[in-house]
């Protein structure tokens, strides 16, 4: 039959399928995420350009060049280098700056991967200060280029060769290389021609080749210099391998640190612990109290001294002394009777909330003196919270006791029989103030006081003023008109002895008078 013929064939899903949102640049992976060899940011975006087949120039400015300066518009006529990335833009993309967070959010829109600020310093934002950290040129190891090209690998520019402290290749034994051998010209960190082994400026070759010998490759280094930089290489390549598995170190990170090595090693001396690391004890001091950071340069000299490696300095909570180098001094320098004058963190804190509760409420300063501290930078480690109220405190009691002063000096200006009585002013002046303003504010009925008083005086010396002169303009006036000459205002004026003195309104009203009472007006 016809039914037993028909066929039933598959059903089609006629629904639009969905697409996956794609990437306007293409989504390289970057080198070395995790390792201490990872790719620095300014090399992904030259290594990007070069997948492009593009200048690099051209793809900053046309892609980047919007997030990193806001209002920018690209015109492909106007190679506007300069204006976009200057030495210092170009070195902040791989630091702890704005200029980063912007060129990795651009980029990683762009490229669709959530991955690139692993290539910059950005992790430790809160703790490393840009001063110092970056270098503003190229530098690169000719040996490693060399054997990535000849073992077939991708050549790029790691993160380490950008850091300004990092100045040998920990492979190679040997300075990184910062001219061309061929131009011996210093490259940009991001250039027109940027390209990861080649000279941006002359396009050579920058790996060792058998035809060339680079005179930076000949230096050799002494013991001591190669002991210093291994191990500062060592702690920086640690320290940008480590990025990626760990939460940005808080701000304060640094000094709660400082100030727990130098309770441990110096019992809260900073001074002595400033000496011993050779180091200024006014700027140690504010390293401790978390008003500056160290330069990194700085920061790895003290790890150093410390016997602790800068990642745990920068992430963990744990004081190792075993290998510090000050530690055997300070311990057989200290004073014994100093030492047991220092009081543990709950004693302090006992001390502090007595304080809060003394009167007259005592300084941080003074506190600090019957302890036996010679600062009160103590009280800060052991205590934080506790110095601000006793600071504030102890400035109420001041401002309330100056002010009491002044009051009573205020009312003994008004109880005083000072003739002629002084001024707000000349009262200002007694009490050391440069200027009178602020004492109505705190004393306003009894500067009122003394402002009246002044006032009437004022009055009063007026009034006596405008009587002599008036008299004096009747005598002269008198004088005239036995001599027959009319007794007018200027011939009267001129026989004053401050003839200015007949424009006051009472002493013309005084002429026009006695000219009446002579006749000489109706």
């Amino acid at each position: 039959m016809l039914v037993d013929k028909l066929i039933t064939y598959e059903s089609w899903d006629l629904e639009k399928a969905s697409i996956p949102s794609h990437s306007r640049l293409y989504a390289l992976e970057p080198i070395g995420v995790g390792t201490p060899y990872v790719e620095s940011l300014t090399g992904y975006i030259a290594r990007l350009a070069q997948e492009h087949c593009v200048p690099t120039g051209i793809l900053v400015l046309s892609e980047l060049g919007p997030f990193i300066k806001e209002g920018y518009i690209f015109n492909s006529k106007d190679k506007r280098w300069e204006q976009i990335f200057d030495r210092g833009t170009a070195k902040a993309l791989n630091g702890v700056s704005k200029g980063a967070v912007r060129a990795i959010q651009g980029l990683e829109s762009l490229t669709l991967r959530n991955d690139l600020r692993f290539l910059t310093m950005l992790t430790w934002i809160e703790v490393i200060p840009l001063q110092n950290l970056l270098r503003s040129v190229k530098a690169w190891c000719p040996s490693c280029y060399e054997n990535w090209r000849s073992t077939e690998q991708i050549i790029y520019e790691p993160l380490l060769w950008s850091l300004n402290d990092v100045t040998i290749c920990p492979y190679h034994y040997q300075y990184l290389c910062t001219h061309c051998p061929y131009c011996h010209k210093e490259n940009r960190l991001l250039a027109w021609s940027s390209r990861p082994g080649y000279c941006s400026e002359c396009g050579e070759w920058l790996g060792i080749s058998p035809h060339s010998d680079s005179a930076d490759n000949n230096i050799k280094l002494t013991e001591n210099e190669l002991k210093w930089q291994m191990w500062v290489t060592e702690n920086l390549g640690n320290l940008v391998s480590a990025t990626q598995n760990l939460s940005p170190p808080p701000k304060g990170k640094i000094s709660k640190m400082l100030f727990a090595y130098v309770n441990v090693l110096t019992n809260g001396n900073i001074t002595l612990f400033a000496q011993n690391l050779g180091m200024g004890i006014v700027q140690t001091h504010r390293w401790c109290i978390g008003k500056y950071l160290p330069i990194i340069n700085t920061l790895l000299q003290i790890c150093f001294y410390l016997g602790t490696s800068l990642l745990d300095f920068l992430t963990t909570d744990a004081i190792n002394t075993d290998h510090c180098t000050i530690i055997i001094r300070n311990r057989n320098q200290t004073n014994r009777k100093t030492r047991s004058s220092y009081k543990n963190s709950e004693q302090i804190k006992l001390e502090l909330d007595a304080a809060l509760i003394e009167n007259p409420p005592p300084s941080l300063a003074e506190i600090a003196r019957r302890l036996g501290y010679k600062r009160t930078t103590v009280f800060y480690y052991h205590a934080q919270d506790l110095c601000p109220d006793i600071i504030a405190r102890h400035a109420d009691y001041q401002v309330a006791k100056r002010l009491k002063k002044m009051q009573s000096e205020l009312e003994a200006v008004l109880k005083s029989q000072e003739y002629p009585p002084p001024s707000m002013k000349e009262v200002a002046r007694r009490l050391g103030k440069k200027s009178v303003h602020s004492l109505p504010n705190n004393f306003p009925e009894l500067c009122s006081a003394i402002s009246v008083r002044y006032a009437s005086y004022v009055q009063e010396r007026r009034t006596e003023r405008v009587k002599k002169q008036s008299q004096e303009v009747r005598q002269v006036a008198l004088q005239l008109h036995l001599e027959g000459v009319e007794p007018t205002a200027s011939r009267i004026s001129v026989l004053l002895k401050k003839p200015g003195s007949i424009l006051q309104k009472q002493v013309f009203a005084a002429v026009r008078e006695v000219r009446r009472e002579l006749g000489w007006e109706e």
